[in-house]
């Protein structure tokens, strides 16, 4: 019987927030220098980030349509190919520019330039993959006992299902997901768009036509992320009712930050009511990489603030896994510290930021533990609410010759048949919320009403036996049903999950014997044997 060997994999760049399951991961695909899913995976460490050496990025000194037009207008007169234009936030993106083609365009339009090749952490990425192996789920058996996260959140499990009048559409903004797992959903995925263009990233990616309709999931995150939200017939999924739209921006090799604003704009303006993102990187406010002599990230966090008040203005909620690196993000010379750590070579001087985690306006979710705990792993800040994202302290996951039995990790679903896995990560913690605020709005009719839609979740708030602001679903709809209880003994014995064509329901009397029957077989040791083989 061979063991599972788990690796640490915690990274730097725009990334998933989770950690999984899984073998040793490129660098393209570990979190917190890119883009990156927080899902089921192990926490693999991030040696070095791919440079764009393909693109620069220019901010329009407002998003006025006059402003971007003409500074579009004027970028090409200088023989400077545009490859892309978000109009509603002033954000083009453009073959690489030299030094002085930026100062010339700064001059004349008064727009920000950042060049992204001075930086060795600029693509987003991932910042979990999904875990190798899985397992295949027996016949006609069920996961809730396994789901501790689920039970946390709720004291009634009927909670996640009963909405069935919901109107309220979720978009993810993640690696897509697999066909298998978009025709088992049926008519509740409502679209979905590929923004990775051909080439991908860096023209690196030869598998990538640039075709919008190519949403398939290449690395299983965006899948484990809606997973979490849609859930399967054997696993509970937080909101079963809700409509799902999904925006892949993840190639194999990386993903720019074009891409996922680009999918965010078209979010909204999809009338997406709830907006996640688990993915994220870290960069500079002010100051600069090679000791100052190259710009810092300035541009691209204007452009989020401006995204994320595009979003706010058309009554779409922004949520955000917070990372998986154990920073304090209200410290930005911590993060610096982190960029230098893991990519000394850009001697970067300045306050570090975390894209798009520390921008305002967005809803910050960083992890729990089985006992309510901050996960050892999860980033946080004074802004953050809290779910259960699994955590890595008490399941051997420091010890590698160790059996592994995950039993404060989170199950996810793996995209292929019965193929399930588990994982751990602020990639999972978020879309736990995103689920729940979608709720909220339908309970109370918040239907575009952002601001309110976050002020009703802040006040919900419950503070656990760990200080920490838990996100709880029974106080979030219904605040006169709800009542302070210990984390512990939040047990429900209902929910919902997808089938190939519609939602289904679950009764509390039907989890009940789905419990009785788990107890009365070893499949579950059978189970934790097929994963060590």
């Amino acid at each position: 019987m061979k063991k599972i060997k788990l690796f640490n994999l915690f990274s730097t760049s725009l990334v998933c927030s989770s950690l999984l399951m899984t073998a040793p991961v490129s660098a393209a695909e570990a979190h917190s220098g890119q883009l990156s899913p927080n899902s089921q995976m192990p926490i693999e460490k991030k040696e070095s980030v791919i440079p764009n050496t393909t693109t620069s990025f220019v901010l329009t000194k407002n998003n006025q349509k006059q402003t971007v037009d003409d500074t579009v207008k004027y970028i090409e007169s200088q023989g400077i190919k545009v490859k892309s234009v978000v109009p509603e936030i002033g954000w083009i993106e453009t073959d690489r520019t030299n030094h002085h083609q930026e100062k010339k365009i700064e001059k004349d339009t008064h727009a920000d330039v950042q060049t992204p090749d001075n930086q060795a952490n600029n693509s987003y990425t991932p910042t979990a993959v999904p875990s190798q192996p899985n397992f295949s789920s027996p016949m006609n058996k069920y996961f809730w006992n396994r789901q501790w996260n689920m039970h946390m959140m709720t004291k009634n499990p009927d909670n996640y299902a009963n909405d069935t009048q919901s109107h309220v559409k979720i978009g993810i903004i993640d690696s897509g997901i697999t066909d298998e797992y978009r025709q088992r959903l049926g008519s509740r995925i409502r679209y979905t768009e590929n923004f990775v263009p051909r080439g991908g990233f860096n023209y690196m990616d030869h598998d990538e036509t640039g075709n919008p309709h190519d949403t398939n999931d290449r690395i299983g995150h965006g899948t484990s992320v809606t997973s979490l939200v849609a859930g399967t017939n054997e696993m509970v999924g937080v909101n079963s009712n809700a409509t799902i739209d999904e925006y892949r921006v993840f190639s194999h090799k990386g993903c720019s930050s074009s891409w996922v604003l680009k999918a965010l704009i078209r979010a909204v303006n999809n009338g997406d009511d709830v907006i996640n993102l688990s993915l994220g990187r870290y960069g500079l406010l002010t100051g600069g990489y090679l000791n100052g002599r190259a710009n810092n990230d300035m541009p691209e966090y204007q452009a989020w603030i401006r995204a994320v008040q595009y979003a706010k203005q058309h009554g779409s909620t922004v949520v955000v896994a917070a990372g998986n690196e154990n920073i304090n993000l209200n410290d930005p010379q911590a993060m610096t510290a982190y960029i230098n750590k893991n990519n000394p070579q850009l001697h970067a001087v300045g306050q570090g930021v975390s894209l798009p985690a520390s921008v305002p306006g967005i809803v910050q979710v960083a992890a729990t533990g089985n006992q309510g705990e901050r996960a050892e792993y999860s980033c946080y800040s004074k802004d953050s609410v809290y779910a259960p994202g699994g955590d890595s302290n008490r399941t051997g996951i420091n010890h590698p010759n160790q059996f592994f039995i995950p039993t404060d990790w989170l199950l996810t679903y793996g995209g292929h048949g019965t193929q399930y896995s588990f994982g751990i990560g602020t990639s999972f913690a978020a879309p736990e919320v995103t689920g729940m605020i979608a709720h909220e709005i339908s309970k109370n009719n918040l239907y575009g009403q952002s601001d309110a839609v976050i002020a009703k979740l802040r006040q919900s708030l419950e503070t656990n036996k760990h200080g920490l602001p838990c996100v709880i679903l029974d106080k979030l709809i219904n605040d006169d049903h709800a009542s302070a209880t210990n984390d512990n003994s939040r047990h429900s014995s209902s929910s919902s999950s997808s089938s190939s064509s519609s939602s289904s329901s679950r009764s509390s009397n039907h989890f009940e014997q789905q419990e009785q029957q788990e107890d009365s077989h070893d499949w579950w040791q059978q189970i934790q044997q097929q994963i060590a083989e």
